[in-house]
């Protein structure tokens, strides 16, 4: 059995709508990449969905991200800056709705984030070690 013949239409649905996880998500694309037989059957499913889906509070809101963080906000929440409340918010957010557009911005913030930081351990180390005869006894640990 292929890939295809076990995804049916309501799960083209939820594809189309963003509602899938992310490992569904990735699963039906790859078999969409795969399968002309399924790009067929998810036009039908776009085409026959109706507006009903479109317009529903949730799908505006997913399609808005309204309840998404900001890339600032998620930014202060990888330097663990965020007021302990919206802290929690973020970390459901990411880790329970796992929203797909958030997980991407903080796996790309980490990426530019962890080289930065650790150059700037390093230069800080660097200064230190190369001044510290200057603080005499006091400098030392």
């Amino acid at each position: 059995m292929n890939q295809a013949t076990i995804i049916d239409d309501a799960m083209l649905r939820a594809y189309l709508s963003d509602s899938l996880p992310a490992e569904e998500s990735a699963r039906v694309e790859k078999a969409l990449r795969d399968s002309s037989e399924l790009r067929a059957r998810l036009e039908d499913v776009r085409a026959n969905r109706g507006d009903g889906q479109l317009h529903t509070l949730g799908a505006i809101w997913r399609r808005g991200r309204l309840t998404c963080p900001s890339r600032q906000q998620l930014g202060s929440y990888l330097l663990d800056v965020l007021d302990p409340d919206y802290t929690a918010y973020v970390k459901f957010h990411i880790e329970v709705v796992e929203c797909p557009f958030c997980h991407a911005n903080l796996t790309d913030l980490e990426a530019r984030t962890t080289p930065a930081a650790a150059a700037a351990q390093t230069r800080q180390n660097r200064i230190l070690r190369s001044s510290q005869h200057l603080l005499g006894d006091e400098g030392r640990v």
